[in-house]
Formats: structure tokens, sequence, C-alpha cells
């Protein structure tokens, strides 16, 4: 299957897009869901193919993937076979057949995907996502043939086989633009849904979908961790450091300026150390910076600057929840 699916990738990477098909296939994968129809003893009836739109689990599929009260809509994110989840059917829009369903006890941690607000146009090209036959989930490269076709769709060219139902339609941009109707066993003429349907349920509902950019995700999404971004929250070591000299120097020299190139060169070498300064300057041995000055015979003035300080090293940053972390599993 992922020999498939990487030849599928290959024959439509040639075309110039700013987010490529693979890239599209692989940020959105966790983020598709194929989706079966069982009876009441758990027998296939139909499958297709929805997609989260919120991180709180809120799904869009076609509405014509139906269930009635003996059966049970099944769920797996990203693939066809592992971890099924139980949907639950939240409103169905059958005159334009959209359905928002939503997974069971959604944390507000789902991938989700990003609907664009951009106007199509006819030649526009796209992807679409899904679970066609039986296979994995695989990419097909379509083109906007007609703004609207005799359901009222937009009507496309390319060959979608069935279980695209219900898909995501992304345009260059790797933004939904639509999801899958249905289309002909011959290929060539696929009716694909406006997003303006499915932004109507989604509204209606007040889902929190990311609509040309992707909403964030809250904090407890992130796995906890420690890393530079957090700040020391304490050091593995402390010790003093100095009074270190600039050694004898003419004029034109200050403090500041020399005890930066003291501390850069006794840093080197050594990234996760740092010298703070003592605060204040001008009084020797008590202060961060002094110096000594003095006149040659000449009559020119001569300057050695001092400082002195704390050298810390080996960091221990704050533990948090952050994207620095990564989501959790």
């Amino acid at each position: 299957m992922l020999r498939a699916v990487s030849f599928a990738l290959t024959m439509i990477a040639s075309a110039s897009y700013a987010a490529s098909p693979n890239d599209i296939l692989q940020n959105n994968t966790r983020a598709v869901v194929y989706l079966e129809i069982n009876d009441s003893n758990g027998a296939f009836i139909d499958s297709g193919t929805g997609f989260i739109v919120s991180h709180d689990g809120y799904v869009i599929t076609a509405a014509h993937l139906k269930v009635d009260p003996s059966q049970k809509m099944w769920a797996i994110i990203g693939q066809r076979d592992g971890t099924r989840f139980q949907m639950k059917l939240r409103e169905a829009d059958e005159k334009n057949d959209v359905a928002l369903w939503q997974l069971p006890q959604s944390a507000s941690c789902r991938y989700a995907v990003t609907i664009s607000s951009k106007p199509v146009n006819v030649l526009d090209r796209a992807i679409v996502l899904g679970f066609p036959a039986q296979n994995g989930l695989t990419p097909a490269l379509v083109n906007i043939a007609n703004l609207q076709d005799n359901n009222g769709f937009y009507n496309a060219d390319g060959f979608l086989q069935p279980g695209y139902s219900g898909g995501p339609v992304f345009n260059e941009d790797g933004k939904i633009i639509a999801l899958v109707h249905g289309g002909t066993l011959g290929g060539g003429n696929n009716s694909l849904i406006q997003s303006s349907f499915m932004m109507n349920l989604i509204n209606k509902w007040g889902v929190k979908a990311g609509i040309d950019a992707s909403v964030p995700f809250a904090g407890a999404c992130y796995a906890s961790c420690r890393v530079p971004a957090h700040g020391v929250e304490k050091w593995s070591s402390e010790v003093p450091w100095g009074p270190v000299d600039s050694g004898e120097l003419s004029g034109g020299h200050t403090r500041k300026g020399e005890c930066d190139k003291l501390i850069a060169a006794a840093l080197a070498g050594h990234p996760n150390s740092q010298i703070d300064l003592l605060p204040g300057e001008g009084i020797p041995d008590s202060t961060g910076m002094w110096e000594n000055a003095h006149k040659d015979f000449a009559g020119q003035m001569h300057y050695t600057y001092y400082c002195k300080g704390t050298l810390r090293s080996g960091p221990i940053f704050y533990e948090n929840h952050s994207s620095e972390c990564g989501l959790w599993n």
C-alpha cells in the first residue's frame, strides 16, 4: 500500500504546488478518518471518508453516509485499520449532503484540517484524500471543471473511486475547499460539495474550526519537558569568577567592552554556561567592573580593567507544557 501511495505522489508531484501533494498528505493524515458503517451484528454495510475540523473532534463527511438506529458509524484516524471510535451524529444537511459528527470523549487535542475562505476558480487544481476501494489513505489529483453541476456543486475531472465520499478536497495551499459528494465509475465527472455548506453546520454548532489559519492547540495538549525556551529554574554549579583583568591598555576602551570580551573568552566552548557580573561598578573587589589607571613617563594614560562575578553552569530548565515538547501521542 505504501508503494501505491508513493507511486501516486510521484505521478502528481511534477506539477508545481504551494504545498506539494506529499506535504498535504503528511500534514493531514492524522486529521482524515476512515468511516465504516456496521449493522447490529458488526457486519460491513458501507464505508467512506471524513475529516476532523476542530481539536475537540468534530468531523465533517457526506450526509449520504448515514446509519439507522440499529447501525453504528465507526472511525479510524489516519488509516484503514486500527483503533475504532464510535461516532456520534450532531446534525445532517441531507439536501446539501453534509453531516457533522463527533468523535467520542474528545479531548481538545485532535489534529484538524484548515478550511480556506479563498474563492475557487475553474481549472484550479486540488488534492483529494480518502480511502478508495480497499486501499489505505490515498491522494488523488482533480481539477475544477465547473463551479456548478446539476446538483449545484463543483464539478471536477479526475478518477475518484468509491470510498472517497465525504473526503476532504484541498487547494494548492493545503486548505479545504470542498468535500467529495460522489463521481462516476468511469471517472472524469465528480461532484464536490462547496465548503460553504459545511461552514453552515460548523457555525451553527459553534465549532472552533481553523479558517485560513490553524487554531492553536491548548497548552495541555503538549507534552511536558525541560528546554531552554522555558527559562532556567536553577544551575547545577555556581562558583565565583574573577577578578579577571584585561591587561594594561591605552585609552579608548570601556569597562563594559573589556568585560564583555573577557566573559566571551571564558565561555568559549561552554555553551551551557553563563557569567553574571556583580552589581555596580567602580569599587575594586566589591562591584562587577572597575579599573586602575596610571600615567607613564611620557604622560600617556594606561588602564587595566577588572571584572568579577559568578560562573553558572549546568542549567536545569523549567518543566512546562509547550510546543517545544511536541504534542502528547
